[in-house]
């Protein structure tokens, strides 16, 4: 198993956009792929063809019973497990998240008692800025890939994003690879002014591949659907393939 931890120090970003792609993109390589919504929004359920949310149970309704993580995973229709946030009350979400303030590895123990197979790659979507669950994500991560936007106000947002990673980190005796990812890049000359600074600033850090700006990604969540799965070959699904590719080989054998 290997858990990414896909994280944002502000919203709009497409990091869940994102992290429903590179799922789909994985479990078109072969590799089993869950993703677990970590976002009250509850929203990874529409990119990964939707759920019933009337038995769409998800993450948040353990703390309420004993059931497994497995419990409350569902199969989608690209080869990826979902476990969704799931619905719940305002007090339901209130005791689920003192449950994980007061457990730091209540998400990795969750994980490694699924007992999924070895080649697994876990995707951990969680909601942007500082939280409890970007914590216990961070914790149960073996990578983080930070999504922003080839703008100046993610850039702006850079030592945020670098002080949430040290602290959520501090503590840790694992050793978890951070890299950036630009997403919905254009060739207007402030989003390449940007990717110049953020390539100074990030150098090695930075992927060597960017998500472009495309339609078809609006055009695939509409119809529910991965971009990978909906149209491989635009230049948006293409550049996911390549960060699929990219991490697969820097996966332990």
């Amino acid at each position: 198993m290997f858990v990414i931890a896909i994280v944002s120090a502000k919203g709009g970003v497409g990091k869940t956009t994102v992290s429903a792609n590179l799922a789909a993109g994985f479990a078109q390589r072969g590799r089993p792929a869950v993703v677990v919504d970590l976002d009250p929004q509850n929203a990874m359920q529409w990119h990964l063809g939707g759920l019933d949310p009337d038995v769409a149970k998800g993450i948040s309704s353990l703390n309420a019973s004993r059931t497994r993580l497995a419990g409350v995973m569902h199969q989608t229709p690209f080869d990826v497990a979902l476990v969704p946030y799931g619905s719940c009350s305002e007090q339901r979400r209130q005791k689920f998240e003192a449950t994980l303030e007061a457990q730091e590895d209540w998400l990795r123990n969750k994980l490694l008692s699924t007992r999924l197979p070895d080649q697994t790659v876990v995707i951990l979507d969680t909601p942007p800025g500082p939280s409890v669950y970007l914590k216990q994500a961070v914790r149960a991560a073996d990578f983080l890939l930070a999504v922003v936007l080839a703008d100046a106000a993610s850039y702006s947002t850079l030592p945020e994003m670098e002080a949430l990673i040290a602290s959520y980190t501090a503590g840790s005796s694992a050793r978890i690879g951070s890299a950036y990812l630009i997403n919905q890049g254009t060739q207007r000359q402030l989003a390449q002014d940007v990717l110049s600074l953020f390539s100074e600033k990030l150098g090695q850090r930075m992927l060597p591949f960017v998500v472009p700006e495309s339609e078809v990604v609006e055009e695939a969540l509409a119809f529910e659907r991965p971009v990978v799965v909906h149209q491989p070959e635009n230049a948006a699904a293409q550049s996911i393939f390549k960060i699929t590719d990219w991490i697969i080989r820097g996966l332990p054998r």
